[in-house]
């Protein structure tokens, strides 16, 4: 069945009148909000939806996407993926971040180069990052919604919504800490030793490459938990 997530409430609200067509749903909707497509047990007395996506069954997040989803920090594809291993975007890690956060802050005037290019489903969660300081952008004054965020960012973003307090260009004990942007090195070394992040293969941050559905939901519980401390 289709949910929409209600953001008063903080809950899923499913979606009536839903037609079922083979593998397709079809629903009508009058508003914009995030939907998302589950399972749902009809013996089940408890009305929360059983989440159940088709691509996650053993991915070693599985637990973790199950949460977040619960959680109303991210939702999966009308096609009942979640697409755990794609690419996440700078706008859609922010709309996750902000979903993850639920600030109260107003939303700030976005100033950027590219702001038309940010969509309407992100316009607020990026509004409201800006406003708490904790996305500034790049030099020449973009934000590049559709590019892919890198781990070096999401540990600066991370970093920013702790506010934690860090050495810029501190070592991180990575062995590839030379390869780490001066600008990222004391986010990554803050959020390693809180254990928001671990390293690759032989002890490699890997600051540029590109960060997953999957990995962004689960560092996003962890820093949950941090905050939760």
């Amino acid at each position: 069945m289709v949910f929409y997530y209600d953001d008063a409430k903080k809950e899923w609200v499913e979606v009536a009148d839903g037609r079922v067509n083979g593998d397709h749903i079809t629903v009508e909707v009058e508003h914009f909000t995030k939907f998302g497509v589950f399972a749902v047990d009809k013996e089940e007395t408890d009305t929360k939806p059983i989440i159940t996506f088709s691509d996650i069954s053993r991915h070693w997040a599985e637990a973790s996407i199950k949460q977040s989803v619960g959680g109303g920090i991210v939702t999966g594809y009308p096609d009942g993926t979640f697409r755990p291993n794609q690419a996440v975007t700078r706008a859609e890690f922010a709309v996750m971040l902000m979903n993850a956060l639920k600030p109260q802050s107003e939303r700030a005037l976005l100033a950027f180069t590219d702001t038309t290019k940010i969509r309407s489903w992100a316009q607020k969660a990026v509004a409201q990052a800006v406003q708490l300081g904790i996305i500034h952008g790049y030099k020449d004054g973009s934000f590049r919604p559709n590019e892919a965020i890198t781990r070096a960012e999401m540990a600066a973003m991370l970093a920013n919504a702790l506010s934690l307090s860090f050495k810029a260009n501190a070592a991180t004990s990575f062995a590839d800490d030379k390869d780490i942007p001066a600008w990222a090195k004391g986010a990554v070394a803050a959020i390693k030793e809180l254990g928001l992040v671990q390293g690759k293969g032989s002890n490699e941050f890997d600051p540029t490459a590109k960060t997953t559905r999957a990995e962004a939901v689960t560092v996003l519980l962890k820093m949950l938990a941090q905050k939760s401390e």
